[in-house]
């Protein structure tokens, strides 16, 4: 539904460049580089957000007669990632990446995984976050941070718990938490504005809220508010 470049899907025979509208089939991956974006919607209604320097494996999807899927199982390869659940049972779901799994309980939740560490930033619903050796741990609160390894499954803490340096990085690793302005109106999450209240106007990129020359932003399908009352916080 968005795209924006460089994004790519690769296939066994080709690579090609993703436009709005194109299909993507299983065995597909999704590639996007440093300034690429891409935002899916699965005919279950799933949602699916590839973030910058990104890459995606889409391994099985089996629709149903009544549009639910009977299987969704992808595997984030590396990079940053929105998904928000779909009408498919929740148990269907299955969610890679490299040091694990996530298991979805019906939900929207941002993460951004690597070959090292898997963290997770949930915004309803429950995730039951599982490494590789099968240690678990569920996330249930807005705002909660939990993260998997090779070597252990935690419960890091709400964003509120992250201050100076560290409150900083959680910003960086999350960026649509920190603002939702690249995202169509159908891939926001309303309860993402709750996890940087703090501070969150003054720090938010006026890249991300403006366009070029001051103007606002075309993905924002809204004048953007006052300066000082940015995202429902005032200063």
């Amino acid at each position: 539904m968005g795209v924006d470049p460089a994004a790519a899907v690769e296939t066994k025979a080709d690579t090609k460049t993703l436009t709005v509208g194109a299909d993507i089939f299983i065995g597909d991956r999704v590639v996007t580089g440093a300034k690429g974006q891409v935002q899916i919607k699965f005919s279950d209604q799933t949602e699916l957000v590839v973030g910058p320097n990104s890459a995606l494996l889409i391994e099985d999807y089996l629709l149903r007669q009544d549009d639910s899927a009977g299987k969704f199982a992808i595997n984030a390869l590396s990079g940053t990632f929105r998904f928000t659940t779909g009408r498919a049972p929740k148990d269907r779901y299955i969610i890679e990446t490299p040091t694990g799994t996530i298991g979805v309980r019906g939900t929207s939740f941002d993460f951004n995984s690597s070959t090292q560490e898997t963290k997770v930033l949930l915004y309803h619903g429950q995730v039951v976050l599982c490494n590789l050796s099968n240690t678990c741990v569920t996330l249930d609160d807005t705002c909660e941070l939990g993260a998997y390894d090779l070597g252990k499954s935690e419960i890091l803490g709400d964003t509120d718990d992250f201050k100076g340096a560290a409150r900083d990085d959680l910003k960086a690793n999350f960026k649509y938490a920190q603002s939702q302005a690249p995202l169509l109106g159908a891939f926001r999450v309303e309860e993402a504005k709750e996890c940087f209240q703090k501070g969150f106007a003054a720090n938010t990129p006026q890249s991300l809220i403006y366009g070029e020359g001051g103007d606002p932003s075309p993905d924002l399908g809204e004048e953007p508010p006052p300066e000082e009352c940015q995202f429902d916080v005032c200063n």
